[in-house]
């Protein structure tokens, strides 16, 4: 109805909402508009889309697409502490501080700035850690032990592994089952989802 949000049906107000909202009668108000960006910026989409706005903000080439992205944060935790991948933020490491591509950004978990509790693995490295040098603490911390370089390799060569063969499932899906994982959070849920229909 024009003239109120499409939400919550409140009248649209200069206080309330946007100018262009008001003027145009049509849309959403503050809150509702908010409440909405947070419930998308959660989906696989979302974090998709703010990464690679991030990334370009900061002067990076985003070099992923949808698919790629879905496969690389398929399992839901972090490469070097295996901890859960951050809500709202695309989860994302890159090799030596440089664009993200396939072969070059690992999945990493990370918090919102003003979150409470510890840092996420991407930010202890901030680019200043090199990823195996930052494994092997995570690897320590976890085991009591270093890890050897045969470790860090099959790590990685297990994530490739997964990485790659989800990637040809997802490669698989028709468009309406892709437009569905994109709105969902979590890929691993949704395969699960997917593998019980069948």
């Amino acid at each position: 109805m024009k003239g109120k949000c499409s939400r919550c049906k409140k009248p649209l107000t200069l206080e309330n909402a946007s100018s262009s909202v008001v003027r145009g009668g049509y849309g959403r108000c503050r809150s509702c508009e908010n409440e909405h960006q947070k419930k998308r910026s959660r989906t696989l989409s979302g974090k998709f889309n703010l990464g690679s706005a991030q990334a370009k903000f900061n002067g990076h080439k985003w070099n992923l697409n949808f698919q790629q992205y879905a496969a690389i944060v398929a399992f839901d935790e972090c490469f070097y502490c295996d901890g859960p991948l951050p809500k709202a933020a695309c989860g994302l490491d890159r090799d030596s501080n440089g664009d993200y591509s396939w072969d070059a950004v690992l999945p990493c978990c990370g918090k919102q700035p003003k979150a409470e509790g510890p840092r996420g693995c991407n930010e202890i490295k901030s680019g200043e850690i090199p990823p195996i040098v930052l494994f092997a603490r995570r690897w320590y911390e976890k085991y009591g032990k270093l890890p050897t370089e045969q470790d860090f390799i099959d790590k990685l060569q297990k994530f490739r592994t997964e990485r790659d063969r989800i990637y040809k499932i997802i490669s698989g899906l028709n468009s309406e089952e892709l437009k569905k994982l994109k709105r969902e959070t979590s890929v691993r849920e949704f395969l699960a989802s997917l593998a019980c229909k069948q």
